[in-house]
């Protein structure tokens, strides 16, 4: 029996979310940077350097980050890609996709926004023992 086949039979046995969960796990991952004194910033999503070394991430799990042309970050919910205007989309659903087509669109899963500052966040990560 095929794996996918597997899944969607302990789907009706309540198991199946943990064996969606298991696959994906290898992929599944927020970012953490350290900048320029040492402090490590963790967000939902991935991270980026500002024009001034600040660390921003996407407050959403997944979520994309990007530079503009004067070195502002920009973050959204699903990933991040510029246009061929350096426009900076994203897709409108947590963790979507996005791919910048052969005519320099961004083509995105959902719906495609704008970038903005509101969507990310600079949290210093807490130290453990």
């Amino acid at each position: 029996m095929a794996a996918n086949a597997r899944i969607l039979r302990h789907l009706g046995h309540g198991t199946g979310v943990i064996a969606i969960l298991f696959l994906l796990a290898p992929g599944i991952s927020a970012d953490c940077v350290r900048d320029s004194y040492g402090e490590v910033y963790c967000g939902g999503g991935h991270c980026q350097y500002d024009r001034e070394g600040n660390v921003w991430c996407s407050r959403y799990f997944l979520g994309g980050v990007e530079r503009t042309r004067d070195g502002r970050v920009l973050c959204g919910k699903g990933q991040c890609a510029k246009d061929a205007r350096g426009q900076i989309y994203c897709s409108s659903v947590p963790a979507g996709a996005v791919l910048r087509d052969s005519s320099g669109r961004v083509r995105c899963y959902g719906r495609c926004e704008p970038a903005t500052a509101a969507h990310c966040e600079n949290t210093r990560a807490d130290s453990g023992g």
